[in-house]
């Protein structure tokens, strides 16, 4: 029977955890109060009571063993901190109320507060320095379990494209003929372990990245280690089947995001619009439209200055405006390009699940000289925005189209 406990080396992580969260809120704490009384303050039961239950509670939670196992995101982050913060104050004010004191007293002691936002703000620089490990870390080990075809996919992407993380690599089919080593990550100093979907793992394997995974070993889908490290998402990796692809893609499609994505394509675009009129009604140039495919595969008219340059593209704010296109989104292309696109490439027809964009992912920085398949490459690129479309993307993205209109021959890859 095999052993399910987790390793010592894994409770030592959460351990150390632990104790960085309760450093970084005392001094953190200690810093705020020398800011607003000017002085020190001496060691009392109130702020180390709350710092003390704070850290029991997330604890509970699972925040550190999360973050040992590198799974705490922001959404997770964001709930724990807050039942820990509304469990403090609870237990707050029942103190306050057995001593006998107005419940009110609580809420205005200088501490309380503090100490709750302070929790969070800890608890997000340890998440952050996860994220970033990368910057003082020569290089991630990751070991691959995937099949021939993933193995190739991979390989041709991570020689022509890079990695945005700089990482070394071990291969080893799914499906070899003797189970994982127990000892392979301390040799091989492993970070991770990316498994493909091609072919199942035997029960034996499955069990031992199980505790590779309590003792911090990072578990990943190729899929998902492709978003993380390469920015990109290789069609050839895409799920096949219909109800996986509706599942991983429904940021594209639905959630407050997309609502407020279209919210600020409307103002903005009215904005723009009212600056470039002026143009229009000095110069008046001849518009050029053509018939591309939209939002869930809905056919608009695209409208473009006649002529190439880098103003070409400036009539497209009333596609925007319009609905029919969005300032960020997929490249649109026309109806015969994207069905002869969707019988080439998987997964090209996600790009109907949200509007076509003026600007994209896809196309700010082009493909490699060494890519043969230009549409290949943006549509990994595409469908990793797809997934992963925000607010700070969305500016950063406008921000370097705006750059190559005025510095055409800049890279911002």
């Amino acid at each position: 029977m095999l052993k399910q406990s987790p390793p010592s080396a894994a409770l030592g992580r959460v351990v150390r955890f632990v104790l960085a969260d309760a450093l970084l809120l005392a001094t953190s704490w200690a810093l705020v109060y020398q800011l607003r009384f000017g002085q020190w303050p001496a060691v009392s039961r109130g702020p180390l009571g709350l710092i003390g239950v704070w850290l029991f509670i997330q604890y509970l939670l699972g925040t550190y063993t999360a973050l040992a196992r590198y799974q705490l995101d922001f959404s997770r982050q964001l709930r724990n901190c807050s039942a820990a913060a509304v469990s403090v104050m609870a237990l707050a004010l029942i103190l306050t109320g057995l001593r006998g004191e107005p419940w009110l007293s609580t809420m205005s002691r200088g501490f309380l507060f503090p100490v709750v936002g302070l929790g969070f703000l800890s608890t997000q620089v340890l998440r952050l320095s996860q994220i970033s490990s990368h910057l003082w870390k020569p290089q991630e080990q990751w070991l691959f379990l995937v099949s021939q075809r993933e193995r190739a996919v991979l390989s041709s992407e991570i020689e022509v494209g890079g990695c945005a993380i700089p990482c070394g690599l071990e291969w080893r089919h799914p499906s070899a003929l003797a189970p994982l080593p127990e000892a392979l990550p301390p040799l091989l100093q492993l970070d991770g372990v990316a498994i493909g979907s091609d072919e199942q793992l035997c029960e034996v394997d499955k069990q031992i990245l199980l505790r590779w995974q309590e003792s911090g070993i990072r578990l990943l889908t190729a899929q998902a280690w492709s978003e993380q490290f390469l920015h990109r998402l290789p069609p050839a990796l895409v799920t096949p089947i219909w109800a996986e692809r509706v599942q991983a893609f429904a940021h594209a499609r639905t959630g407050p995001s997309a609502r407020l994505k279209r919210l600020g394509d409307v103002f903005v675009s009215g904005f723009l619009l009212l600056l470039v009129l002026p143009l229009r009604l000095l110069m008046r140039p001849r518009l050029y439209r053509d018939r591309c495919g939209g939002c869930q595969g809905s056919a608009f008219e695209r409208l473009r200055f006649a002529g190439s340059g880098r103003l070409s593209a400036l009539p497209q704010l009333i596609n925007v405006w319009r609905g029919e296109m969005s300032l960020v989104g997929p490249r649109p292309l026309r109806l015969d390009v994207m069905q002869e696109l969707q019988q080439r490439l998987p997964g090209a027809e996600l790009r109907q699940w949200m509007r076509p964009g003026m600007t994209g992912w896809g196309r700010i920085a082009g493909p490699p000289p060494e890519e043969p398949d230009e549409m290949n490459w943006e549509l990994g690129r595409d469908l990793y925005y797809l997934r992963h479309h925000s607010l700070s993307l969305d500016l950063r993205l406008l921000w370097s189209s705006l750059l190559q209109m005025i510095l055409p021959w800049r890279s911002f890859r």
